[in-house]
Parts: structure tokens; sequence; C-alpha cells
């Protein structure tokens, strides 16, 4: 098939979220000519999940990815809406800092960054496949023809690789909530031979900030001298908003037990691998049901928005008997006369 258009490149890079956007960075700025290519040019590097940066081992990582060069740490320094050191009471090596960001300053940040990098050019493709000879890759092919030929390429596509979303028995396509599913490059590496593994990870419903009596919950304030993640940033000094802690209920833990044939992770719909340290909810009901309620942090996602990120109750039954009417309603903080707004619960991708 004749491409529409020919592109060159040294490097083309898959996918603009974190490692995306770090990779492309890194390739132009050592003289590679670089293409990003992402379905959505404003949704790079878009927080899906929870807006947060760090945490154990997490900090560390990003703090290394600073030293290398990378954007991340200073972009969160610049964003942050809250900073805390964890395990500050142990030694330095266990010191691991965490950042709640401002969601759309952050993803609009990096973009900026992106956009202004010399050698690096942002684009908005649906990649089809990978175009290969005498067994090494020549180029990517994209929806519409076109041809981007290249030396290497860099596959960062997260979530979105032929991938399911799944809220209670409901299934829809697409690598995260308002964004479709890609197909074409899971089929493009089956057929090089290449072995797929479908992977899943989850997130809780967000809440509306209205709809809380913060003054049920434990404050959790910033510390009062943020520490940096990026050794280029001298101090952080814009105001930071609190988080809150509250807690689960025995409430909840019994209308998660009574439906549990009703999620997907219990029920057999999905039998694919979550993240080691993230249980959801269910898992926490099911595997230490001896406890009467669970931690969950209320976090703000940006300094103009009253939305809630729920931090520590992902979760997969639908809004029937999950998220909405029932389950977060017993939440020690939530005024019950309002429920709360529901997202994706599950979703699988393929590598």
């Amino acid at each position: 098939m004749n491409a529409a258009c020919v592109y060159d490149f040294d490097v083309v890079v898959v996918g603009a979220g974190h490692a995306g956007v770090e990779a492309a960075l890194a390739a132009a700025r050592i003289g590679a000519r670089t293409a990003l290519l992402t379905m959505n040019c404003d949704t790079v590097a878009q927080m899906s999940c929870n807006p947060a940066i760090g945490g154990v081992a997490k900090g560390q990582i990003v703090r290394e990815i600073d030293a290398l060069g990378g954007e991340m740490g200073q972009v969160i320094d610049a964003t942050g809406i809250h900073f805390r050191m964890l395990n500050a009471s142990k030694g330095p090596a266990m010191h691991s800092p965490r950042a709640q960001a401002d969601k759309k300053a952050y993803q609009f940040e990096m973009k900026y960054r992106v956009e202004q990098q010399q050698n690096l050019t942002l684009r908005q493709e649906m990649v089809d496949s990978l175009e290969t000879e005498h067994g090494r890759v020549t180029g990517i092919r994209v929806a519409g023809g076109a041809l981007y030929r290249t030396q290497a390429v860099v596959l960062t596509t997260g979530t979105f690789l032929k991938a399911i979303m799944h809220t209670g028995e409901q299934q829809a396509e697409g690598g995260r909530a308002g964004d479709k599913a890609a197909h074409g490059m899971s089929a493009s590496l089956r057929n090089l031979g290449i072995e797929l593994r479908r992977f899943k990870t989850g997130t809780p419903a967000r809440l509306n900030g209205r709809t809380i009596d913060f003054s049920r919950c434990e404050i959790q304030p910033g510390d009062d001298q943020p520490e940096p993640f990026s050794f280029l940033t001298e101090s952080i000094s814009h105001p930071q908003i609190h988080c809150y802690l509250t807690s689960t209920t025995p409430e909840i833990h019994e209308i998660i037990r009574a439906n549990l044939h009703r999620a997907p992770m219990y029920s057999g719909q999905i039998q694919s691998t979550g993240p080691r340290y993230c249980p959801s909810i269910e898992d926490k009901v099911v595997r230490f049901a001896e406890r009467e309620t669970h931690q969950v942090f209320l976090e703000p996602e940006g300094r103009n928005t009253c939305e809630i990120y729920c931090n520590g109750i992902s979760t997969s039954p639908n809004s029937r008997v999950g998220p909405t009417s029932k389950m977060t309603a017993p939440l020690k903080a939530m005024n019950r006369r309002y429920p709360c707004s529901p997202r994706f619960s599950q979703r699988g991708r393929r590598r």
C-alpha cells in the first residue's frame, strides 16, 4: 500500500503519557529527530487515575528521572498543590517525596514543554501497524495511510492496546473513560510473533467536594517547607491545599460482601493481573475480613475544581450496588443526600 504521506524521523514514540513524554524529550535532547504520536494532543501527560506524583519507591524513581534530565520532577514542583515527605522519621534512603498535582495544570505544563522542545514534533495520529524489513522496524503506519519512516520505535501505549473497560457487568472498549482503544498495534505485534498478555488496573469513583462534610475528616496538611522533587528547583512557595483522611464503615463492607458476585474481579469476568500494591476495596474487605474500617484519603484534583479523588477504594461493582448510591455514601464524611460520580472501574490492556 502506498502511503498518503511519508515522514522521516530518527525516533518515533507511540503514546504521550508519562513514559512517552520522557522518552521523546530524551531522544530529542540528544539530537534525534523525534516524533511523538498520540491519539489526542489535548491529553498529553493526562493523569487518568490518581493525580499524584511520587510516593514510596515511586518518589525515588522520579528523582532518578530528574537526575537523568527528565521533566517530571520540575513539572510537579511547578504544579503541585500538596507536598509531603513520606517515611520522614526513617533514614534518608527511605524518604519518599509525594505530591498531589493540579491535574490540568500538570498536563498543560508538560504539553507546553513538549511543544517547545527542539527536534521534537507532536502529532495526533492513530497508529495502525509497525513496518518491518529483514527483522528490523522501519516505520509506523497510521490511520489514513501515512507512513512515519524511522530507525527506532518506542512503544509507551499504557492502557490503550485492545483495551476493555469494566464497570460491574458492563463492558466497553476504551483506553480510559472518553477515549477509544487502539487495536491495530496489538495485531501488528502478534503478527511479529510477540506474546501478548492482558493486565488490569482500576480506579475509584470521583466525589463532588460540595457533598462532603470535611469537618468530619482528619486534615492531612502538606509539609510546611516542601522538599522539591527536582534538583533544579530551589524552593516551593506556592500555596498548598489540604487533603483529608476518612474511612469506610461496616455498612459498606456488608454491601461489598453481598455483591461480590457482581464484581468483575470476583465473578471471573476479569482474569488478568493487577498491580501488586494497589488492592481494590473488594480485595481489602475479603483479605482483611477482621477489620471494620479501611482508610480513605480524599485528595483534590486541582485548584479550580470540586472533584475529589478517593484514594483507597478503587472498585469494580456497577453503580447500582457500588460507587454511586451506596458504596461511597457510608464513608464517614459523606453527606448522604448526594450521590458521587462514578468513573470506569476496571480496565484491561494488552502488551
